[in-house]
């Protein structure tokens, strides 16, 4: 806990002595050449790996070429996933179809190198498509490499962030085995990675040394360490993540931050998931809650907090006074209700879907199962006005909230610049604001990856090592907060098909509900959900959106089963891998105990 106290000490004093400098948005030449030039070497690789396909070399020769033009990719893959999520995507997304939630016109179709590997990867697999492939690869790359203006990418203090980004994608995305999953090669292109954030900071050592020479040699001392922790042949199964995490990436991250403090690369003003002053990935303070509401006027006050707190308890905003946010959503268990699925607010049925955490509701980019939502104020009406939920009316709300003195003078506090202090906007706002503040990243496992405690089993350590690994939880539930937000950007909430069944039926029937496409009315969403959090998934009890399953164990024989597809649900569009994971009885318990370290203050 002291080693903590003094880090953040020695952060304050360096924030104290630097500001955001006009150095910080010069253009740095060298860094731009340093891209330029590994583009250029991608496309040479990619070319020689081409000619290898027309000459129909064997199957072992062009692995070894994918090879070769994936550890490239690596060396300016952190600067391309920062600064061009599109141009990103098309090199390196996921072998599937893609329609954009705002613009559904816009279907991407898989290419890239996670198309090529699975193509390359496919016994019998066809040389033409190969050669296609790498030949689009090779147009994408030179559309990158001869983009106009991308000097602005090159600014120091955007240098710096890419830097950092890079070493949050290694650990959420990169040791996951997320950019190549079957052919499993994720531990030897993180070092190629690695290698190269080094390279880049050496290109900063005259800078850095003008401050303080030890920060300098502490950050090429982090990339030297973190190298070699992993050797050569490295078994991507046995792979000790967490150490890794905690005794390389971490303090990597850390002194990624000092430096960029120290020389005024930090642009604090710069609206971003990410707090740009959180010392690592797993830091508490690592979100910025203020990016997940649209602007100033919806941010959270202490007078806003109590106010939506007592109106979540409070039963005026439903029909008949018979229902409040926290009758489903209870403090003990995790603010979900413990039931398959709650009750028509009339008591007649059964509700559609199965009532979530709201314990970090807040860092998400969608809201509800199908994502229909942007924001918690935008949910709130829509709970609040749903006639089976709440058959409530925030609008004939006002007068009744109105005729309560305590309600009349804490709205009047509250929003005392609104020209009308009691509105649909501030009673949701209100309640959104109190929903912002609970925050769950203080369970046991946070406390031992912070280095703040060494309170963690065997057992524990290796159910992580199997979710980020073997058991491949880690490519849906990203870390750290183990739900569908996208890394390194993190300003993406993700869905998946996972083929739920109905029901625990020998012969399941895929469940009737359509998921997102009920909002979007897009085929390629039929059944899509969003990835919910795994925080805290012990008391959140049962399962799915459906409620479907009882107990983690049966939802971890689901996914080593390969999701629906392993029930005989067979459905095109699974975005789950429909082949088993493997996991023996002991694997299994131990990604259990994993999973339940996860609960807050545990």
């Amino acid at each position: 806990m002291k080693g903590r106290i003094v880090v953040g000490l020695f952060i304050g004093l360096l924030i104290a002595g630097s500001s955001f400098t006009n150095n910080s948005v010069q253009y740095n030449e060298a860094v731009a050449r340093y891209y330029d030039d590994g583009l250029d070497s991608l496309l040479l690789q990619l070319k020689i790996f081409k000619k290898a396909a027309l000459q129909k070399k064997g199957t072992p020769a062009l692995k070894n070429h994918f090879f070769l033009c994936r550890n490239q990719y690596k060396k300016v893959s952190f600067f391309i996933e920062q600064f061009d999520t599109r141009g990103a995507r098309l090199l390196n997304g996921p072998d599937l179809l893609r329609i954009e939630d705002d613009t559904q016109n816009d279907t991407t179709f898989p290419h890239g190198f996670q198309h090529i590997e699975a193509i390359l990867f496919e016994a019998g697999f066809s040389q033409q498509e190969l050669q296609q492939e790498i030949g689009i690869q090779i147009d994408n790359v030179e559309k990158l490499r001869y983009a106009p203006d991308h000097q602005f990418y090159f600014r120091n203090d955007k240098v710096w962030e890419a830097l950092r980004s890079g070493t949050y994608r290694i650990i959420s995305m990169g040791i996951t085995g997320f950019d190549v999953s079957l052919s499993l090669h994720a531990l030897p292109e993180t070092k190629f990675q690695l290698s190269a954030i080094r390279n880049i900071i050496s290109l900063y050592k005259d800078d850095i040394e003008n401050k303080d020479t030890t920060l300098y040699n502490d950050a090429i001392r982090a990339c030297n360490k973190a190298i070699l922790a992993i050797p050569a042949g490295a078994d991507f199964n046995r792979f000790d993540r967490l150490s890794f995490i905690k005794n390389q990436l971490n303090p990597l991250s850390e002194c990624l931050a000092r430096i960029a403090i120290a020389l005024g690369y930090v642009n604090v003003a710069q609206r971003s998931p990410l707090n740009p002053m959180a010392e690592h990935l797993f830091a508490a303070d690592i979100f910025n809650i203020d990016f997940f509401s649209p602007n100033e006027r919806y941010r959270m006050t202490p007078e806003r907090i109590a106010l939506g707190k007592a109106l979540f308890y409070d039963t005026k905003l439903s029909v008949n006074n018979s229902r409040s946010c926290a009758s489903c959503h209870k403090p003990e268990l995790a603010f979900s209700d413990g039931l398959n699925k709650n009750m028509h607010i009339d008591g007649s049925s059964p509700l559609l879907r199965n009532t979530p955490t709201l314990l970090n509701a807040v860092f998400q980019t969608r809201q509800f199962y199908d994502s229909r939502a942007l924001v918690l104020e935008t949910q709130l009406d829509a709970v609040v006005h749903s006639k089976e939920e709440m058959g409530g009316s925030l609008q004939e709300a006002i007068p009744v909230l109105a005729k309560d003195e305590q309600y009349n003078t804490a709205f009047a506090v509250a929003y005392k610049n609104d020209k009308e202090p009691i509105s649909q906007y501030t009673i949701a706002n209100a309640i959104a604001s109190y929903i912002r503040t609970l925050v769950s990243f203080n369970s046991r496992f946070d406390r031992y990856v912070r280095g703040q405690s060494s309170d963690y089993t065997a057992a524990e350590k290796n159910g992580f090592n199997l979710f980020m690994g073997k058991g491949k939880c880690g490519t849906c539930h990203y870390a750290p907060m183990f739900n569908g937000l996208v890394p390194p950007l993190y300003e993406e909430t993700e869905s998946e098909i996972l083929a739920v069944p109905a029901d625990k039926s020998a012969k399941p029937k895929p469940d009737e509900d359509q998921g997102k496409f009920l909002h979007t009315k897009v085929p390629l969403h039929q059944y899509a959900f969003k990835t919910p959090t795994l925080r805290n998934i012990a008391l959140t009890a049962p399962y799915m959106h459906n409620g479907v399953f009882t107990t983690l164990e049966e939802v971890v024989d689901f996914y080593d089963q390969g999701g629906g597809a392993g029930r005989g649900i067979h459905l095109d569009t699974q975005t789950l891998p429909a082949d088993s994971l493997h996991l023996s009885a002991t694997e299994k318990k131990e990604l259990i105990v994993f999973l339940r370290s996860l609960n807050e203050g545990q």
